[in-house]
């Protein structure tokens, strides 16, 4: 029960991160700002061409898959740990019906004995 509650926590925490980055409006400073020193150096040697480093510091690409992942990954696991907590319900109910049908078994036992001694002390 612990499990299936972290991952749904887990799976709505993630999708709301992606949400957030996907639908929140970015501002286009690319246009209006000079290239800093760092994208210089890079731009140098590769014909301005940004390195990969670069490319998802200026996007929240990244952090959009690694968010959807997430989700994905703490949806498999609350399917997962439902599916074995229905699976351990319906063993619990079996073990529960078979000690029931023992106890019925040991009652009658008893219960023979009882009569059988009754018979023996009538005699």
């Amino acid at each position: 029960m612990i499990l299936k509650k972290f991952f749904v926590i887990l799976f709505t925490i993630s999708i709301a991160i992606a949400m957030f980055i996907y639908f929140y409006p970015q501002a286009d400073t690319t246009s209006h700002k000079s290239p800093n020193k760092h994208s210089q150096i890079h731009q140098k040697g590769t014909n301005y061409s940004l390195s990969i480093e670069n490319e998802l510091s200026n996007s929240n690409d990244f952090i959009l898959v690694a968010s959807l992942i997430t989700s994905m990954l703490s949806f498999i696991g609350f399917i997962l740990s439902s599916y074995y907590s229905v699976k351990g319900h319906s063993r619990d109910e079996e073990l529960f019906d078979l000690q029931k049908e023992k106890e019925k078994l040991e009652m009658e036992k008893i219960r023979a004995e009882i009569q059988a001694l009754r018979r023996a002390n009538n005699v």
